[in-house]
């Protein structure tokens, strides 16, 4: 990894991501960090919840959101400060969620081919909502973060309905 961002923090997301796996849910994680310390943390949370906004990202800005709190600190004052480390590339609603907060560095760990926000389906500049400008390292962990995503949907799931799971047994 590059000295301009921290594989510990990356680890962190990482471990995250295992816990979503393990509840069941899209193993994505995430940190946000603040002059080298956590501010933030989340994984998905979607099934659990029964909430389709509940991403790692989401997750993680609400827990800021209390650190700001507690700190006294105004997140609109700390925000091109904050770095994002999540496991896979924002999605579109999460990058625009970013660009709207002023994140200053994304660093995320694989592209997400499928609803990727940052530059892989949608470009986070062409949505005119940027404070100010940031700094994006992508695919810095990709293998393990593919790795990941593959275990889970290689495995069955529980929670999804029995016909959805013949069927995957089936092919």
């Amino acid at each position: 990894m590059s000295s301009n961002f921290s594989s510990s923090f990356m680890n962190e997301a990482f471990l995250l991501a295992e816990k979503a796996y393990e509840a069941l849910e899209v193993p994505v994680g995430c940190v946000l960090v603040y002059k080298d310390e956590i501010v933030g943390r989340g994984y998905n949370d979607v099934n659990r919840t029964k909430n389709p906004t509940r991403h790692a990202e989401m997750v993680a800005y609400d827990e800021l959101r209390e650190w700001c709190k507690l700190k006294n600190l105004k997140l609109e004052d700390i925000a091109n400060l904050l770095e994002l480390y999540v496991t896979l590339e924002p999605c579109i609603m999460c990058a625009s969620a970013v660009t709207q907060l002023g994140i200053g560095k994304i660093i995320f760990a694989a592209s997400n081919e499928r609803f990727g926000g940052i530059h892989s389906v949608s470009n986070i500049s062409n949505y005119g909502l940027t404070k100010n400008s940031f700094l994006i390292y992508s695919n810095v962990d990709e293998e393990r973060s593919i790795s990941l995503l593959r275990k889970f949907y290689d495995r069955e799931n529980t929670k999804a309905p029995e016909e959805k799971r013949k069927l995957k047994k089936e092919q």
